[in-house]
């Protein structure tokens, strides 16, 4: 007699075992225990070093904004600088850019030497961090979710997202408004960093 398996979990691809029981529970095995993403989801949660959300994590340049699972699947911790805005800059230059809605890093680099704001982020450095960045849109809303007691509210915060050729997004941590904005406009700058597990 023939027995078929067939499981779906949002962290395996769907795996298919086919045959006796007893052959169908060890490839079951087997296959769980070099599933990597598995492993990756348990160790970032069951960090017991890691503060709660909204505190200070001592070496890590800030404040600890939560986890944020990147358009690659990729999850890392968000570190928003400590209660502090690097100043407020222009986004500028206009022209159209293909960049991210969820990957500031990434953004950061392309934009760097021709966004002032880009740049700000970029400069700042806490505990011997040197690796901050101009947050993307998602990730201005994970902090806007989590952490908003920790931005001013006297002003929007410039995101690395453009939109079309003249505007880019911002974030008001008052209202919790997205909206795009001219370039040529100064507003707040927060810097922002990430580290994968």
């Amino acid at each position: 007699m023939s027995h078929s398996i067939t499981i779906h979990a949002p962290a395996l691809a769907a795996i298919h075992f086919g045959g006796d029981p007893r052959s169908m529970a060890s490839a079951l095995i087997a296959s769980l225990q070099r599933t990597t993403e598995l492993e990756v989801f348990a160790s970032a949660a069951d960090r017991s070093d890691r503060p709660a959300i909204g505190e200070y994590w001592p070496g890590q340049g800030g404040i600890y904004a939560g986890d944020f699972r990147g358009g690659d699947g990729v999850v890392y911790g968000l570190i928003v600088a400590k209660e502090e805005d690097a100043g407020t800059a222009r986004w500028a230059p206009e022209g159209k850019r293909a960049l991210s809605d969820w990957d500031g890093l990434t953004n950061t680099a392309a934009l760097r030497s021709d966004c002032p704001a880009a740049k700000l982020a970029s400069d700042y450095v806490h505990d011997e961090h040197s690796d901050f960045y101009l947050p993307a849109r998602r990730e201005l809303h994970l902090a806007a979710a989590n952490v908003p007691d920790k931005f001013g509210q006297e002003s929007w915060y410039w995101s690395s997202t453009p939109h079309l050729e003249s505007y880019a997004w911002a974030v008001d941590f008052e209202r919790g408004f997205t909206y795009i904005i001219c370039r040529h406009d100064e507003f707040r700058v927060r810097p922002f960093r990430r580290f994968i597990y």
